[in-house]
């Protein structure tokens, strides 16, 4: 069966992941996610997924590193 895919492809290939870095130099995440027919979110959600990939890791003492307690925490 020959299917043919409907609206936007839902990955990011190491192809268009290379292209969007050598991009991001030079242009915004809104302009580069316009040629790839993405979001701007896209861009920089693929962007930081494969840093996190190729061993970063967020200080640990950066807001976004912090534990956070699960809500609500009542007692009934």
């Amino acid at each position: 069966m020959n299917e043919k895919m409907i609206g936007r492809p839902k990955f990011w290939t190491d192809e268009n992941i290379e292209r969007a870095k050598r991009l991001w130099h030079t242009h915004t995440a809104r302009e580069v996610g316009r040629m790839f027919d993405r979001s701007k979110n896209s861009v920089l959600g693929a962007l930081y997924r494969d840093k996190v990939k190729n061993g970063y890791t967020p200080p640990p003492d950066s807001k976004y590193a912090i534990k956070k307690p699960n809500y609500p925490n009542h007692r009934y």
